[in-house]
């Protein structure tokens, strides 16, 4: 149950950090919704707070740079396909108005794995770069989405003060299943691709071609301070897209600051791939927030979920795909996890579905005030196939339990089918304050992780020490109040 820590306390917390602080996370406090001031094709706006949009303040518009299409003052539209390198300035918003595909390596390899595609044709190499500040909207109603395939790149570099945010054309970020979402696609390992294969194809979500491969390391580029809203159109009868699918992303590619916002499928899911993450925030999804499968590796860190008030999890994790291949069990450190369900749901917060295995690491697990059911299983493994994993592939480590429904309520920790080791479970109140980080006393003053000895203590672990910060506290916030690390470019009231 969340208890927050006494207003005044906040207060002064954020006016010592604040005054302390310089440079990119401190400027702005949120950014704001766009207004329909004139820029989409029905009407729709730019943004009309901070610099997180493309609106001009009253001054001229900047030009729509080549290989986009003006539509108004201020607005460019993308084009179906970029088989050549495209940077989206700053200055004027950008509009989708269905499936926008960087590169063509979304075909079919040839048989002979040489890299070329089936038709023949060589697999481009196309960098789609995309400015601080800038919007991209897909079109209300519609399919629009943008696909980064294998081989080429998305450079989608924003900052504390001016996130890239991606929404629909309308008024507000407080729609949902408006427009698709973002897929990438990479050449990473696949538990569907076959065991020492020289190429892999694994057909895609939402319709999306093929992706996969042999190579940890690939790099699909960088999402930095980014913000994903309002996506996962329906495409066709109980499809929707995610606000992020990765599919067979590498660890060469950088995400980092990232936020899903009001998507009407998952936040994030990956397939496959092992990618890695930090900073990353998933809001009022309307299914789960956090989704993997079909064999992801990677590595998660300082994570925020703020559940909406759905049929989904905070967490749904399976390794589906390939009943024999290899296992998704990616490393996480550093997690909140805040729960909101409407009556007659699922009354657990994290689904470990097939064969999925997973390490949680200095985690905090929490109900909102709000909710209307009570959340008061931690976990449900629901397979033998995950059952089987547990304390070997399946682990938590410092976990801070409060998944009941009020103060001094803590909950199961997990369905009665299997038995963790509860030596380092903590069942307490999280006391999150408003900076979102526990000030229960149990959740600071740890040991640093030790990510060595994890991965010594179980061989199973793919924890990654070289990009993992060995932390000493629970929870995706430092209880010290020195780094309210998602305050300044998350949208506003989201958190």
């Amino acid at each position: 149950m969340i208890r927050q820590v006494p207003n005044i306390v906040f207060t002064l917390v954020m006016l010592a950090i604040l005054g302390a602080c310089s440079g990119d996370d401190s400027t702005t406090i949120n950014i704001e919704a766009p207004s329909n001031n004139g820029g989409d094709s029905s009407g729709g706006g730019d943004s009309s707070g901070g610099d997180s949009g493309g609106d001009s303040g009253g001054k001229t518009p900047a030009e729509c740079p080549e290989g986009t299409t003006e539509v108004s003052d201020g607005l460019c539209e993308l084009p179906a396909t970029v088989d050549s390198n495209l940077t989206l300035t700053s200055g004027v918003s950008y509009l989708m108005t269905d499936r926008v595909t960087v590169g063509n390596g979304n075909g079919q390899l040839k048989t002979n794995g040489d890299g070329t595609l089936d038709d023949g044709s060589a697999v481009q190499s196309v960098t789609l770069t995309i400015e601080a500040g800038v919007e991209v909207r897909g079109k209300t109603g519609t399919f629009a989405n943008l696909l980064i395939t294998r081989g080429s790149k998305i450079m989608a570099m924003g900052t504390a003060d001016a996130p890239i945010v991606f929404s629909s054309d309308d008024a507000g970020y407080d729609g949902s299943g408006e427009w698709g979402g973002l897929i990438i696609h990479g050449y990473a390992p696949h538990n569907e691709c076959a065991v020492g294969g020289s190429y892999c194809d694994i057909d895609s979500e939402g319709e999306s071609g093929f992706a996969g491969g042999y190579d940890p390391d690939d790099s699909s580029g960088v999402l930095r301070y980014v913000v994903v809203a309002e996506g996962g159109y329906e495409f066709s009868t109980g499809n929707e897209i995610n606000g992020i699918s990765l599919v067979g992303v590498g660890r060469g590619t950088e995400m980092d600051y990232i936020q899903v916002h009001g998507n009407s499928d998952d936040g994030i899911e990956f397939y496959g791939g092992n990618v890695n993450v930090k900073h990353g925030v998933f809001t009022n999804n309307n299914d789960d927030s956090v989704d993997w499968d079909e064999g992801y590796q990677g590595n998660l860190q300082y994570i925020i979920v703020k559940q909406g008030a759905s049929k989904g999890e905070a967490f749904e994790m399976d390794t589906e795909g390939s009943s024999v291949g290899f296992l998704s069990k990616p490393t996480l450190a550093n997690v909140t996890i805040i729960n909101d369900k409407i009556a007659d749901r699922a009354t657990y917060s994290l689904n470990f579905k097939k064969r999925s295995g997973g390490f949680f690491h200095n985690t905090i697990v929490t109900v909102a005030d709000s909710s209307e059911t009570a959340v008061d299983t931690c976990i449900n493994v629901d397979s033998a196939g995950s059952e089987e994993l547990v304390s070997t592939a399946l682990v938590i480590n410092n976990w801070l339990q409060d998944c009941g429904l009020g103060v001094g309520v803590h909950g199961a920790l997990s369905s009665p089918n299997v038995v963790f080791d509860a030596s380092s479970v903590i069942e307490t109140d999280a006391r999150l304050d408003g900076l979102l980080s526990s000030q229960a006393p149990e959740a600071s003053g740890l040991l640093p992780l030790d990510w060595d000895a994890i991965n010594g203590a179980y061989p199973e672990s793919v924890a990654d020490g070289a990009y993992l910060d060995a932390t000493d506290f629970i929870g995706a916030v430092n209880p010290d109040g020195t780094d309210p690390w998602w305050a300044s470019w998350t949208i506003t009231g989201s958190l």
